[in-house]
């Protein structure tokens, strides 16, 4: 290879004296007397080259060199973060002060705040210079542009070990950081084609995460849409080690799909005349439109950008046309936003587009005997591996040795899942209005469950590899190692190579070979396998397996999700019917969690508790009232403020076919034939008393959950004196499992409750090292006294209980650690159940349990919040399902839905020596005349007493004199 022309160094030179401008300008050092001795000396030494060597280009090369240094500081310097009175930086330690913003990026959840970027700052009326990075509470819907009122003291940002955070903020823009916990939408600064495209894409990502579970779903919206505010971090992390980032987001991998898959659809373009240019102005079209609709951030444009370097090198048949491009388009990001040069993914886009162009056809060719699906994604990973390596070591300090083998795996499988969640995600958004219907859950589940299958693939393969033994090793490079590779690399490049010509028998054999007739080979059983109509089969016998096998299991469930700090119990019944109590703080997490309980088919809660509104068991619910289709809704009904309660009422009241109901004692709930659940308290005069302790904990819903002899007796975070108000009513006996009050706080389990309860097991739901001390000492000191089993989440994880009739099997993160047998028994409250004795804790696990630090960002006790609009409830971007679920409708075909929930009033204000039954009609049966009703139990008559019900339906009050009897819920 000849060394390149002076002029083919133009655009790098350049390049490099920007960017070593804007390292200069964010150097401590005066600009004033910087540049004036740069372009001296750029001017003197270009002058000797010229005089000494007589080439001009040569000079001109230096000259363009010291212009651009130049620039680059300028720049640099124009960009920085604003100081000085009247600017963010300037406005910390001045106190609690009103700041009203603009909504600078998409919100990025943190469990149960939002964190914020807001830009056009004023603060008691006067302008603030600089960005702010502010938490608020996450009790409303907020895009891009809307304008925001919160009340804060600016802060400083905080130091973090090992990370200059401060600086890392700072080449945003940001000065300060801001805690409110109070928010108020102002109003939206529309933008137009913009907003009309943000909605798009949030509808797409409705579209999907209606189809697909966690925390698969939020890969897909992540490959797909650039959204990655849902993705799993523990599942990131894999990746990471792995050497997977670029699938997580949107990179220039996904989009050379994208213009690969444009120009396979628009190559009939190329029988035209000039059809080659049109071919390739039309795939930028689509490449353009496609980075607007993803939201246009610097990392998108940057990928496009990238990917544009490689469709310049198609047209321009050469690797120098793409590195021109490359270049050129680093040098317009820099100049256009300096700040890029630190960001470690500019870096890493950049150098490993470079070091595609510069290794992967040498590499492909060195690796020609192997199979091109193996070929292909070696070479490009070890190409970008050699580019890239000094900035990995520098920044993260490890470097991935499976990156080749993960990528190997990885890489065939992400243009099937862009393809499948480009086919889904407007599936969904267009099918999620229709409802629930026989036609409607077939498309689903067809078209979600063919993109769940790639995407588990996807999300399975990074786990695995990421998690091998040695996957990332830790290094720790010398300072010079940037300085002795990349000239290193320049030279390997550069370096002159002969290509040697074949020995004279060789050539004789290439031409007899050439000579030869030859015959043309069927095509292999693997190419037959790969057809995309062989394919396509193949997933779905795949997906009809799958869904065979996650069928009910004909057990009850009683699963502790591993949330947090906080509650959240899954309840299965042996049918499969669904009942949810609490959700934790963290929405996202929730859905994780249930993703992974739940079939992947399984969209459905048929029934869902709060049993109070403090912000660690309501925030998880708001999300899941969206994500799922929710058929019946048990409120607490007491008065709290917090807002995201007030969502919940909203939300709840406005989800379509589901029965809003108060919990009140008295209220059973009947999972299936076998399993029901019976609201112990409170009672309507609990309701309507003072709180005990002035708690709303002892607000909390308590629920006795029967299967057969099996009992669970769920409390919520009731405390001692709710425990003894039921003992005092004899409400309570022997249960089999208990889920200890409050986060196994010192305030709940009584001796009482324990003496009384006698339960072989209890669940205890709280956060890994969370601030509370949960669970207490005391309290496990009080189980063990009673040789109760416990199983925990923040040491065990997600925990299942369940029976099959013979016996109770417990089960951390999945894996079976206990068992006894419970024989079958009188199912009547109070009767005496076999209790062997068992030990104090279940004892050491037989299995690894991950302890990764996780905490809890709110506190028990619901901080006071508020947050308002000037209308009602913001919709969510996409429209919510409408309302043609119902309950039980006398004209629905039967169904394969698992059998009815129901529920049962049992309160009565006058004994009767006869009954009446008021029943609602089981999905599918032709006999039954029913209604359903959002406030009214439907009723059918029979015979005479009746009791009169209660309930608040999500802010309004609605009662019905419903006799009693049971109330199925179509499931």
């Amino acid at each position: 290879m000849r060394a390149p022309a002076p002029i083919a160094l133009l655009l790098p030179v350049v390049l490099v004296g920007v960017a070593a401008g804007i390292a200069a300008s964010g150097a401590d050092v005066d600009a004033g007397l910087l540049l004036p001795l740069v372009v001296v000396a750029g001017v003197a030494i270009a002058s000797a080259v010229v005089a000494a060597a007589g080439r001009l280009a040569l000079g001109g090369l230096v000259v363009a060199c010291t212009v651009a240094v130049v620039v680059g500081a300028l720049r640099g310097a124009a960009s920085g973060l604003p100081l000085g009175p009247g600017s963010v930086v300037g406005a910390v330690g001045g106190g609690e002060m009103e700041i009203v913003g603009t909504l600078a990026d998409e919100p990025r959840p943190r469990e149960d705040r939002f964190q914020l970027v807001l830009d056009d700052l004023t603060a008691a009326g006067r302008p603030l210079r600089g960005r702010l990075l502010a938490w608020v509470p996450r009790t409303i819907d907020l895009v891009p542009g809307d304008r925001l009122r919160i009340r804060a003291a600016l802060e400083g940002p905080p130091p973090i070990e090992g990370f200059d955070y401060r600086a890392y903020l700072a080449r945003q823009g940001i000065g300060a950081v801001a805690r409110s916990f109070d928010v108020e939408r102002l109003g939206h600064l529309s933008s137009g084609i913009a907003d009309g495209l943000a909605g798009l894409r949030h509808a797409l990502a409705g579209g999907l995460n209606d189809l697909v579970p966690e925390p698969e779903a939020a890969f897909g919206v992540g490959i797909l849409l650039g959204i990655r505010t849902g993705i799993d971090p523990q599942l990131a992390d894999a990746f990471a080690h792995a050497g997977l980032t670029h699938v997580v987001a949107i990179s220039g991998w996904n989009i050379a799909i994208v213009t690969a898959l444009a120009g396979a659809g628009l190559r009939p373009l190329r029988r035209r005349p000039g059809g080659r240019w049109t071919e390739s102005a039309a795939t930028v079209g689509v490449v353009t439109g496609y980075v607007i609709l993803v939201g246009a951030s610097a990392s998108v444009v940057r990928a496009a950008l990238m990917a544009g370097a490689l469709l310049v090198a198609r047209l321009g048949g050469s690797r120098g046309h793409a590195a021109s491009a490359l270049a050129l388009a680093a040098l317009v990001m820099l100049v256009a936003a300096p700040p890029l040069l630190w960001d470690v993914g500019f870096q890493l886009s950049a150098l490993a587009t470079a070091g595609l162009l510069a290794f992967a056809a040498t590499i492909d060719r060195r690796l020609s005997s192997l199979p091109r699906l193996v070929r292909e994604p070696v070479a490009l990973t070890v190409s970008a591996q050699l580019a890239t390596l000094p900035v990995v070591v520098a920044s993260f300090e490890r470097f991935s040795i499976v990156a080749p083998l993960a990528n190997v795996l990885v890489v065939p499988l992400v243009p099937l899942v862009m393809a499948a969640c480009a086919v889904a995600a407007p599936v969904g958004a267009l099918l999620a209005p229709f409802g629930a219907s026989v036609p409607v859950d077939l498309v689903n589940w067809l078209v979600g469950g063919l993109t769940w299958l790639p995407l588990r693939a996807l999300t399975l393969a990074g786990q695995v590899t990421g998690t091998l033994p040695l996957a990332s090793i830790e290094v720790h490079p010398p300072p010079w190692l940037p300085l002795a590779w990349y000239p290193a690399m320049t030279a390997a490049v550069l370096w002159p190579r002969a290509t040697p010509g074949l020995p004279p028998d060789e050539v004789a054999l290439v031409r007899a070979a050439a000579t030869a007739p030859r015959t043309s080979p069927g095509p292999s059983l693997l190419a037959r396998l790969l057809r995309p109509w062989t394919l396509a089969g193949l997933a779905v016998l795949v997906l009809v397996a799958a869904t065979l096998l996650s069928g009910p299991d004909g057990k009850v469930h009683v699963i502790a999700l591993d949330i947090g700090q906080g509650d959240a119990i899954l309840v299965v019944a042996p049918s499969g019917a669904t009942m949810l109590i609490d959700g934790g703080p963290d929405p996202e997490r929730t859905l994780r969690a249930l993703g992974r309980a739940l079939p992947f088919h399984r969209r459905t809660i048929d029934l869902l508790v709060l049993t109070h509104p403090h912000q660690d068991h309501v925030a998880g619910l708001v999300d899941v009232l969206d994500r799922y289709r929710v058929r019946a809704v048990v409120d607490p009904g007491r008065a709290f403020d917090n807002p995201t309660y007030g969502r919940f009422q909203a939300d709840a009241s406005r989800e379509p076919g589901a029965v809003v109901l108060i919990g009140r004692a008295g209220l059973t709930f009947a999972l299936d034939a076998t399993t029901t659940a019976r609201i112990l308290y409170p009672t309507e005069a609990d309701a309507a008393a003072p709180l005990p302790d002035d708690d709303i904990n002892n607000a909390s819903v308590v629920m006795l959950l029967e299967h057969g002899p099996f009992r669970a007796l769920l409390t919520g975070d009731a405390e001692m004196p709710v425990e003894a108000t039921l003992l005092a009513r004899n409400d309570l006996g022997p249960v089999t499992l208990l889920k200890v009050g409050h986060h196994g706080s010192h305030s709940s389990t009584s001796e009482g409750l324990l003496a009384t309860a006698e339960p072989m097991l209890a669940l205890i739901s709280c956060g890994i090292d969370n601030d509370y001390g949960h669970p207490a000492p005391e309290t496990l000191a009080h189980l063990a006294e009673h040789g109760v089993g416990v199983l925990r989440t923040d040491r065990d994880g997600t925990s299942d209980v369940s029976f099959d009739g013979r016996q109770v099997v417990a089960r951390a993160a999945g894996v079976p650690v206990a068992a006894w047998p419970l024989p079958m028994a009188s199912s009547a409250v109070g009767a005496p159940v076999p209790r062997p004795s068992l030990p104090a804790t279940i004892g050491a696990w037989p299995f690894p349990i991950a302890t990764a630090p996780r905490r809890s960002w709110r506190a028990t006790r619901c901080r006071r919040a508020s947050s308002s609009t000037p209308a009602a409830w913001r919709a969510s971007p996409r429209a919510r399902r409408a309302s043609s679920r119902r309950l039980a409708s006398p004209s629905m075909p039967t169904s394969s839905r698992s059998p009815p929930c129901s529920m049962t009033s049992t309160r009565s204000r006058r004994a009767a020596p006869a009954s009446r039954t008021a029943s609602w009609a089981r999905a599918g049966s032709p006999s039954s005349a029913t209604r359903s009703s959002r406030c009214r139990l439907p009723r059918t008559p029979s015979a005479a007493s009746s009791t009169m019900s209660a309930f608040h339906a999500a802010g309004r009050r609605c009662s019905s004199r419903s006799p009693t009897g049971m109330s199925p819920i179509a499931s």
